[in-house]
């Protein structure tokens, strides 16, 4: 998964444009996701990178970037 994949996955999610979103987004302030959203977030991660997600590891993303350092670390993929 590129990051270009994420934000194309975050802004269909959230019905906004990708060049909207920062690295310092905030998925719960900024774009106003809850707990039902984490867990179609973890699916929709997870469909990306070929792996299973847990629901609460994406609750515990606050951010952006917290969910692309979470892709990094759990594939082998590194950050671009």
């Amino acid at each position: 998964m590129q990051y270009n994949d994420l934000l194309d996955i975050l802004a269909e999610q959230f019905s906004c444009e990708p060049q909207d979103l920062t690295p310092e987004t905030d998925l719960y302030e900024d774009l106003g996701a809850d707990e039902l959203d984490a867990t179609e977030l973890a699916w929709n991660v997870g469909e990306g990178i070929g792996r299973e997600v847990p629901a609460e590891d994406m609750a515990a993303c606050q951010t952006v970037d917290d969910v692309w350092r979470y892709i990094c670390e759990n594939t082998w993929h590194t950050a671009e």
